[in-house]
């Protein structure tokens, strides 16, 4: 019973996340953009809490409007930066993320919101522990419509972000291959760069919101990253890296959550420990395994 209402939604919403940050992350690791994606992660946190004042609920398109303002935003003044003070990328970025995830700290701290909903923790890890069910008492109970308007809005909100991004990159799998293997070609073809650069920045932020608020930013980055640059190790087809992230996404999310649930106790831990960190601490994990399997392969050949 516990597991149903407990540990089984909060998989859910896990898998529900990695798998609509590891989709968009794809296009930042062939872009080599996956600074991009750790900015973005940092740049919306001023919009979702203006999202969450305007709203007074951070689960909405409204909240998600907003952090997409402030990430394109932050995207702009990272590129105005780079042309007026000739910086290179990295710094710029790095100045935009810093200050603008400061900026949303203060927000939180001097608007109310701390405490009632959104505080620092959260912003950092999330709350996955907190996703309850209580209506299945039974496995037989979760196929029971009556029981599914009880679902916590998490799964309902990242299951409709990833299927709208999915019917994007279905719609759009011949230009997205395009811009992302050759952005001058594009270019010649009718696709203005500032055009492409949005659209992947847009997608970015729409992930990072949706997995936000129950991810926090820690896990956003790591799925955002790892899924997608383990599948780059192990295939060199686009669509077989799709396929292959969302399955290494898929598999951090279940393995990391059970072993931060379970797996501290059976260590001797007193508590479990937090999941959003067992997750990323998986996937960076399986990355690293996955380094060492294509570097023995070059080695054998």
């Amino acid at each position: 019973m516990t597991f149903l209402q407990i540990d089984l939604p909060a998989i859910s919403v896990a898998i529900l996340a990695a798998l609509t940050a590891a989709l968009v992350g794809n296009l930042l690791i062939l872009r080599r953009q996956a600074l991009m994606g750790d900015a973005l992660s940092h740049m919306v946190l001023p919009g979702i809490v203006a999202g969450y004042l305007i709203s007074g609920h951070p689960k909405t398109w409204v909240t998600i409007a907003c952090a997409l303002v402030a990430g394109l935003f932050g995207a702009a003044v990272v590129a105005l930066i780079r042309k007026i003070g000739r910086l290179d990328m990295a710094t710029a970025m790095g100045v935009v993320l810093t200050a603008m995830f400061a900026a949303g700290v203060l927000m939180i701290e001097t608007t109310g919101t701390a405490g009632v909903h959104l505080d620092v923790e959260h912003a950092l890890y999330g709350s996955i522990e907190s996703v309850i069910w209580p209506h299945p008492m039974t496995w037989v109970d979760i196929l029971n419509p009556d029981g599914w308007g009880h679902l916590p809005e998490e799964i309902p909100f990242l299951a409709g972000t990833f299927a709208i991004l999915s019917a994007a990159f279905l719609l759009t799998a011949k230009e997205i291959t395009l811009v992302t293997f050759d952005p001058s070609f594009g270019i010649t073809l009718g696709l203005p760069f500032w055009v492409t650069e949005l659209a992947i920045n847009g997608a970015v932020a729409i992930a990072v919101v949706a997995a936000f608020d129950a991810a926090g930013s820690i896990l956003v980055i790591a799925m955002l990253i790892c899924p997608a640059a383990t599948a780059r190790l192990t295939t060199n087809r686009f669509s077989s890296q799709i396929w292959a992230s969302l399955f290494f996404a898929t598999t951090a999310a279940i393995v990391g959550y059970c072993l931060a649930v379970w797996g501290a106790a059976a260590l001797g831990a007193s508590s479990a420990v937090n999941a959003a960190g067992g997750i990323a601490c998986v996937a960076g994990l399986i990355l690293g395994i996955a380094a060492v399997w294509r570097r023995w392969l070059q080695h054998s050949t």
